[in-house]
């Protein structure tokens, strides 16, 4: 049966319900839901092979992507949560870990994996094929391609889907002569040309410093120029800031070895009659009597630019039919909190997803398999008038919800990956006696939905970090202690949130406490599993108890009874508490404490010495 577009009671033919523009690893996961699920959908890759942009990227051939195989704990969803290549599927033998055993692959296996799975579930892609123009002259959308011999042809869809990944490199348009410089895509990988040579590299994220890392043996002295703070990953928790296993130039800076990292703004690239690179910095500096901006030239053998990517093209479409506005200096395309674009039914799938997301993974596959997977669904209700995928459970087994709500914290792979972003649904329905459990939903697209919005019980489930409730001068990094089990608001690392609303409005929320492992099960609580069962049990008949009539006993909302923690906590005497290093941080939580000094006369010794500390560590 030919698909068809329907506006109203008014139906037309169209050649497919989707296209899908690129092969990369997000156009394959879109295609294999839609091929899943029986809908007539074509994907375009321009190249001869499926996710093409792997058989060059990243230029020192080791992913940053997790492949831990080996996890300790058998559910398979909860081992997907460390395994950052595979895509999903309901084939158990598709995972990329049967594909290397290195902790960080290498880019190529990653290709090979990528295309042996279009193959293996032989997904509707035609191979190059360019997209030369997109337009919507009326509700549907017409794509315009060039098939490999030449020939121009076009066919129209329903629903458009941008999978294009990174389109160009971004060069700073505020550099003047940044034409000069070579590029992260394009400079030249052999050492020896950069032997004993004054390198620059401009850029402070992932690609800069793989660079460098790439050149820091060869090279005479690297400079890693950025113009901003770094955004370190064990700080941050974001996946796409500077990663470990790319800062060895940092480390070789504070060390004295000649590279150095250089906090300045590059304002020009010029070249002198010896060839050299004369650049122009800008440093802000702040102890002069009026503070102000030192400018300097240095020269160099090499610069490399490594500014990232732009993820749009815009000249792909019909400016007068379609409307694509850019974001964040014109990398991004701007989204709504489901993806789409300012035109209707154009999506932007993959890297791009990033645009509305800061806090998890959206820029990686492991974090935009899930977001596409539930893009799919939210497209199956809209173009198809399919339910949002749910179980049903009984209201008055509220049990069976605090079972489900244990399961999904302590083996979910969405949630855990997509942490702050996605989350699971619970709408209690007081008129039929059931809950609606939905997962894997854009934390803020949920109450945009009237299903949601208007219903009076609606629970949220996410994952979370809690670094915020301690300060803005608590490192995360310096947080090693065990939680507050007295409370259930003082958690740092990734612990579960409760959240009620009541008809679209938000009311109030718990959290239960972190787990090392992030496992809320018997495993993890195996002394007392009752801790966390309990208080999200309780929550909940706390706010809807008035109309379900439990009971009327008072339900305890911290996680661990006194007579319990008081059995296994030791306060401390009044000798250990003189040695206490004093908390500056008026926070909600207060920041973790190292082991105690040893004398008190330390702990006043130091406080004279650095003052301006706002909490103490040792």
């Amino acid at each position: 049966m030919a698909p068809q577009h329907c506006t109203g009671e008014k139906c037309e033919p169209v050649d497919y319900d989707y296209v899908i523009v690129g092969a990369g690893p997000a156009g394959l996961q879109m295609a294999y839901f839609l091929q899943k699920a029986g809908r007539q959908y074509v994907v375009y890759e321009s190249h001869d092979k499926a996710a093409k942009f792997f058989e060059q990227h990243p230029r020192g051939r080791k992913l940053i992507s997790l492949n831990k195989k080996n996890n300790f704990f058998e559910e398979e969803t909860f081992n997907m949560r460390h395994d950052w290549n595979s895509l999903l599927s309901d084939d158990k033998e598709m995972k990329f870990t049967k594909y290397s055993d290195e902790l960080y692959p290498d880019a190529s296996d990653l290709h090979q994996y990528l295309n042996d799975y279009a193959h293996r579930f032989q997904l509707n892609v035609k191979y190059n094929t360019k997209v030369k123009k997109i337009s919507k002259p009326d509700s549907t959308f017409t794509v315009c391609i060039e098939e490999a011999g030449g020939e121009t042809t076009s066919c129209r869809a329903t629903c458009v889907l941008m999978a294009t990944g990174a389109m160009s490199e971004n060069l700073p348009e505020d550099i003047e002569g940044i034409e000069l410089a070579d590029t992260y895509s394009k400079h030249d990988m052999d050492k020896d040309l950069y032997k004993n040579k004054m390198m620059l590299i401009i850029g402070g994220g992932n690609s800069a410093f793989e660079t460098a890392n790439h050149f820091s043996g060869s090279a005479g002295i690297v400079h890693v120029a950025f113009n901003k703070r770094i955004q370190f990953a064990w700080n941050t928790h974001h996946v796409g800031d500077l990663r470990a296993v790319n800062n060895n130039i940092i480390d070789m800076y504070h060390l004295k070895s000649l590279h150095s990292t250089i906090g300045s703004l590059v304002t020009k690239i010029a070249k002198n009659e010896k060839g050299k690179f004369v650049v122009t910095f800008k440093d802000l500096n702040t102890q002069w009597k009026v503070p102000g901006w030192l400018l300097f030239d240095m020269e160099y053998d090499h610069v490399i630019s490594c500014m990232g990517w732009r993820y749009v093209n815009t000249q792909l479409f019909d400016e007068e039919t379609i409307n694509v506005e850019l974001v964040k200096n014109n990398r991004y395309p701007k989204l709504s909190n489901c993806w789409e674009t300012d035109t209707k039914n154009l999506f932007y799938i993959g890297t791009a997803m990033a645009a509305i997301d800061r806090k998890s993974a959206s820029g990686f596959i492991h974090g935009f398999r899930y977001n596409i997977r539930t893009l799919f669904n939210l497209l199956e209700q809209r173009l198809f008038k399919q339910s949002l995928p749910h179980i049903t459970l009984p209201t008055k087994d509220l049990d069976a919800v605090s079972k489900k709500i244990i399961e999904r914290c302590t083996i979910s792979d969405s949630l855990y990956q997509m942490n702050g972003f996605m989350c699971d649904v619970m709408v209690f329905d007081e008129k039929i006696g059931v809950t609606k459990y939905y997962t894997d939903l854009p934390f803020r697209h949920v109450m945009e939905k009237p299903e949601f919005k208007d219903a009076k019980h609606v629970f949220l489930l996410h994952l979370s970090y809690g670094f915020d409730k301690f300060g803005a001068t608590a490192a995360p990094v310096d947080n090693v202690h065990a939680p507050d089990f007295s409370t259930n608001r003082c958690a740092s690392f990734l612990h579960p949130y409760i959240e009620y609303y009541s008809h679209g409005e938000y009311v109030d929320q718990t959290e239960l406490q972190e787990s090392l492992i992030v496992r809320y099960d018997d495993w993890s609580n195996a002394n007392f599993p009752q801790w966390t069962s309990s208080a999200n049990e309780n929550y909940i008949k706390y706010y809807i108890n008035d109309k379900l009539k439990w009971s009327d006993k008072v339900f305890n909302l911290v996680p661990i009874p006194e007579e319990i923690a008081s059995s296994i906590f030791i306060p401390l005497n009044e000798e250990e508490m003189s040695r206490l290093p004093p908390l500056w941080e008026k926070s909600e939580c207060k920041p973790s404490q190292e082991l105690l000094p040893r004398s008190p006369e330390l702990v006043q010794k130091r406080h004279l010495r650095q003052p301006w500390r706002k909490y103490w560590t040792l």
